[in-house]
């Protein structure tokens, strides 16, 4: 059964360069004959550090459309996105399937808006994977953003929003962990994994309406229970794709394994 991975994350966050780089460790980990391929779905993007196995651009040119319809690039990014799942999404799907692969990488466009508030998000899902019993959220938090406990607790948030919108299992990435020293490193996964010390870094950090909003948000965030643990990953050095792996596995397998060195 195909699985589908979707990487979502805030422009700059990491999206293409983590697909990339997952791409090459499932190639050198996974079991012999195991068919892994990419899938770009940013028409708005120039340059990618991948060979996407199916383009979006193949099927939709967002200049033509910006220039087609008079929009400047965030018109013509919404735009390209909607013809492109109102015209093109069956012939990609049928493109995706003659691969016949056991693992789909998904880069979605750079604008997370394009994923987390339009219904576009769903219906590339229900259409590559009706049941939604194969696919996953790999939702990356941009370092630059949670590197102080206000900026943490935005990008929770929006990790929520998009799991909120598909309803998918989600994943919580922090990406571009390399730019980190290691002691923000282990203050942002604290963050993540003790209720009492986030607490006590928003009590230090923040004052007033900002710490009572913040105080509220976050206990809100961990009354739910839907983000998981956040795992640094650096795509520049393979730091952390061998967990990100794992718990791929485990959401999706119930901890069956693909790769021959797990």
């Amino acid at each position: 059964m195909t699985k589908f991975y979707y990487f979502v994350g805030t422009a700059g966050s990491g999206k293409s360069f983590l697909t990339a780089a997952f791409m090459q460790w499932l190639e050198v980990n996974s079991t012999e004959n195991t068919n892994i391929i990419t899938v770009n779905f940013d028409p708005g993007v120039l340059n990618l550090s991948y060979s996407p196995d199916v383009d979006c651009r193949d099927y939709i040119d967002i200049y033509d459309i910006m220039e087609k319809y008079e929009l400047g690039p965030n018109g013509g990014l919404i735009a390209s996105i909607d013809l492109l799942i109102s015209s093109k999404l069956n012939t990609i799907k049928d493109e995706i399937e003659e691969y016949g692969p056991d693992i789909v990488l998904i880069d979605t466009p750079g604008q997370l808006e394009l994923f987390a508030f339009r219904s576009a998000s769903n219906i590339i899902i229900d259409s590559l994977d009706n049941e939604r019993k194969n696919s996953i959220l790999l939702f990356l938090n941009d370092p630059s953003l949670v590197k102080t406990v206000g900026g943490f607790i935005s990008s929770q948030l929006l990790a929520l929003n998009v799991y909120y919108r598909s309803l998918i299992p989600i994943i919580n990435v922090l990406s571009k962990s390399d730019l980190l020293s290691e002691t923000e490193i282990e203050k942002i996964t604290s963050w993540s994994d003790d209720e009492m010390y986030i607490e006590e870094c928003i009590n230090i950090e923040t004052i007033g309406s900002f710490r009572e909003i913040s105080l509220r948000l976050q206990q809100s965030i961990n009354e739910m229970g839907v983000l998981p643990s956040i795992i640094p990953i650096s795509a520049l050095n393979d730091v952390g794709l061998h967990q990100l792996y794992a718990e791929i596995s485990r959401i999706l397998t119930g901890g069956e394994d693909f790769s021959e060195s797990y």
